[in-house]
């Protein structure tokens, strides 16, 4: 895991993030602070890219990715920074190296055990006492309970109507084809081998259900975020472009646009503060409340209306069947709704905009350090409670800014700079 921020105002934008990332499962985890998240996209122009979340792509690290895309920019710039990315992107594209068809079938398949595993995992929470020791009757049950979490995943995911871009005129005809011997696999490790009957009807579901979440905009499977940032030729203000990017399919690349987080700085819009990754501590000091404590609060309402409402139908017991039922249809979810909707309204008034407001007028440096201040609480957060410490090691921060372009204000190294002056002087030939 990681943590990520930039700051921007009309003079320039600060990035900053830390250094950890987190190697192996959930149950068999090590964490590292050695990782390099914040890159100059360019040597000549000002923009820069962060990553966070996954350190690779289709198994190449994007360190390397990022790299071999800078020297093949060599001078070249773009107007935008929205150009820039769309250049990134074809890049991406054109490398097969990195997206050969057999890394993308088995990335596929990957994906698709992913989402098989995590319904069968959930049938098998529900019904312990079913799977210990399976009779074939047993097996047929499963199977029933293990389709009906697909239905249900089917029926929720359809209601999705925001699809990466690549995939908006993907058929399902067209994924059929191309997956079959993913599928075919799928059918024999996790179904067969288990001695569990696929009736044709299911095996069309799984293919649908992993076929709508694949088109989908979702970042439960392992994806990259992707952070543009600076200014393009054309443009004197900075810009910040967020993508999350997973993987390609069938010569498709999956990524969208982050909007909620995309930020274009203006006479309108002179200043942002963007988080990603773990951004409870980012989002405490915006908001002036813990996101969790927030939760808690709205669910502790919730519980305070329904005690309210049991004691009111207490009084009135049978004297007024009527008003009974009344009280009994109240939506305590509208009322809820109503209070974090004012909540917002204050948060917003009293802290976000205060915030925002201060960050207008902030020198670069001041940016610099207000960027690197985020990471480090959140750091600080982890470090002096019991969680994991999956935000650390050094904060390395950036500034870029039209005049002076692409400036490093903390960076490490992983040799030391004294030894190494070869690296400094050829810095602009590669």
């Amino acid at each position: 895991m990681t943590a990520v921020a930039g700051v921007l105002n009309k003079q320039a934008v600060a990035i900053a993030a830390d250094s950890a990332v987190t190697i192996g499962s959930s149950n068999n985890r090590k964490i590292f602070n050695k990782a390099n998240k914040v890159f100059a996209l360019s040597k000549q122009h000002p923009v820069g890219i962060m990553i966070y979340n996954s350190a690779s792509f289709m198994g190449t690290p994007w360190e390397t990715i990022i790299k071999i895309y800078r020297k093949k920019l060599g001078d070249e710039s773009f107007p935008t920074i929205k150009k820039y990315q769309e250049d990134f992107i074809e890049f991406l594209r054109s490398k097969e190296f990195y997206t050969n068809a057999d890394t993308q079938i088995n990335r596929l398949q990957d994906f698709a055990l992913y989402i098989i595993d995590f319904a069968i995992d959930e049938v098998i929470v529900n019904n312990r006492l079913l799977v210990e020791s399976m009779s074939s009757a047993d097996k047929a049950v499963f199977i029933k309970l293990f389709e009906k979490r697909i239905d249900a995943y089917i029926e929720l995911w359809s209601r999705s109507t925001e699809y990466c871009p690549e995939f908006m005129d993907y058929t399902f005809e067209v994924f059929q084809r191309y997956s079959t011997s993913v599928f075919d696999k799928i059918l024999e490790s996790r179904f067969l081998n288990n001695e569990l009957e696929v009736s044709n009807e299911l095996l069309v579901k799984i293919e649908k259900i992993v076929y709508i979440i694949l088109r989908a905009k979702e970042t439960s499977y392992h994806y990259t975020g992707l952070i543009f940032t600076g200014f393009g030729e054309d443009e004197i203000y900075p810009q910040l472009i967020p993508i999350n990017i997973s993987m390609v399919v069938d010569n498709r690349l999956r990524y969208y646009i982050d909007e909620d987080q995309n930020t274009s700085i203006s006479n309108n819009n002179p200043s942002g503060i963007c988080r990603f990754a773990q951004t409870d501590v980012i989002d405490t000091i915006l908001t002036g409340i813990d996101p969790s404590l927030d939760n808690i609060y709205l669910k502790n309402f919730d519980k305070i209306l329904t005690d309210y409402n049991k004691a009111i139908l207490g009084v009135i017991g049978d004297t007024n069947p009527l008003l009974s039922e009344q009280i009994k249809n109240v939506d305590n979810q509208i009322i809820i709704g109503e209070l974090d909707k004012l909540n917002n309204e204050i948060r917003k008034e009293h802290y976000v905009i205060p915030l925002h407001n201060a960050v207008i007028s902030l020198a670069k440096e001041d940016l610099a350090e207000m960027a690197e201040s985020l990471i480090y609480l959140t750091y600080l957060k982890r470090r002096i409670t019991f969680a994991e410490e999956s935000v650390g090691g050094p904060v390395d921060v950036a500034i870029i800014s039209k005049g002076d372009g692409f400036i490093w204000i903390k960076r490490k190294h992983y040799f030391n700079p004294k030894l190494n002056h070869h690296f400094f002087d050829n810095y602009f030939k590669q």
